[in-house]
């Protein structure tokens, strides 16, 4: 089958929708499937077409971007020239879908659509162009696909912009064999000096939206051998340490905004608990959530759409009202107390990440949708 998934940014770039595209990319090729990535070329000196680990990935002609935002109107003409089966677009950033989607009102091919998250655009002037194009372009973009993905169903169900559309819930993908409980975290508690330390993990971009920095101000109420591992980098990143200090719990905090994917699943498996208090709806799936799982690590969660239906309250972790400081204090003091329940939700987290989120079991559902959508196009 030929299949041309169409995404806002690709490699280079790196962000949650684009690891998923090149997991589901990679996988599809490995079975045999003819794959190709359109997306922006918002670096001018990425090249317009290459190979990539099996993936024919061509780039469009970008004349800026704005508010993150690709203004990728090349990608219209080139998905004229593509051979496909089937298109499956990204969303958001949101003019690359729109883009493709009108081109292809002239040239129907079978056609789903991944819906990420809401879009948000930050700023008062963010505000006023989220609403026109949700209310003027969104709905076209939205119609020209014959089936429209979410990852959980808690966060369709509550999405203005999908409200009475018929959805199919199909989970992000994590790679099983990349992050696993056996991996050995020891080296990494060592050379932060965490060797005896109780340790909570966040892994992610550090910006406003995933509340990195309530989870430092919850460290002045945690014991002082509870210690933070702070993995990614991100423009929040110099305010954060300005709190640490602030707060006086620098030396508590380890920050490591250069660790490679190669390393990401032995800085895990430093941890004993994962953190992830995200705080507002730019945040539909969480796939960090899902590698912490895999990785057998209990989790503590926010209670808001999407990302809450990524655990099982009680099993393999726990929910927290979001922005709510001492309420994470209570349950990060509760799990951090109790080894035995922390032991039983990580070997529930391995079991709840290969029955679900397993990029085979993912890739499976994926195809049967383009089967669906090719057999009746």
């Amino acid at each position: 089958m030929r299949i041309v998934q169409v995404s806002p940014y690709f490699a280079p770039h790196a962000g949650g929708v684009e690891s998923h595209v090149r997991a589901i990319s990679g996988e599809l090729a490995r079975r045999g499937h003819d794959v190709t990535v359109l997306t922006s070329r918002y670096d001018k000196s990425l090249p317009v077409r290459e190979e990539l680990d099996g993936l024919h990935i061509v780039r469009a002609r970008t004349q800026a971007v704005l508010f993150q935002t690709p203004l990728d109107t090349g990608v219209g003409r080139e998905i004229a020239e593509l051979h496909a089966d089937v298109v499956h677009l990204h969303y958001p950033p949101p003019l690359t879908s729109y883009f493709a989607g009108r081109r292809l009102a002239r040239r129907p091919i079978p056609t789903c659509l991944t819906y990420h998250c809401d879009l948000y655009l930050p700023g008062p002037a963010g505000l006023l162009l989220t609403r026109i194009y949700e209310q003027l372009l969104l709905p076209q973009t939205l119609d020209r696909a014959q089936r429209i993905i979410v990852h959980t169903r808690s966060y369709g169900l509550t999405s203005r912009a999908l409200r009475g559309r018929p959805l199919t819930v199909i989970p992000s993908a994590v790679d099983l064999e990349r992050f696993r409980p056996d991996v050995d975290g020891t080296a990494v508690r060592e050379r932060l000096s965490l060797t005896d330390a109780r340790v909570l993990a966040f892994t992610g971009r550090l910006v406003p939206h995933k509340g990195v920095d309530l989870i430092v101000r919850a460290l002045p109420d945690l014991p002082p051998d509870v210690k933070l591992l702070v993995v990614g980098r991100g423009p929040r990143l110099p305010e954060l340490h300005s709190l640490a200090r602030r707060l006086g719990v620098d030396e508590r905090i380890r920050f490591c905004p250069d660790v490679s994917d190669a390393d990401l699943p032995q800085y895990l498996r430093a941890a004993d608990l994962f953190v992830f208090p995200s705080q507002n709806r730019q945040e539909g799936f969480g796939l960090v959530i899902a590698e912490a799982l895999a990785a057998g690590l209990p989790v503590v969660n926010a209670d808001m759409p999407g990302v809450r239906e990524v655990i099982e309250p009680g099993v393999q972790g726990v929910l927290v009202e979001p922005m709510i400081q001492h309420d994470l204090v209570e349950k990060l003091r509760a799990l951090l107390d109790d080894p035995t329940r922390r032991r039983e939700m990580a070997k529930a987290a391995r079991q709840r990440a290969e029955e679900r989120f397993g990029l085979g079991t993912v890739v499976d559902q994926l195809t049967q949708v383009y089967r669906d959508l090719s057999a009746a196009g």
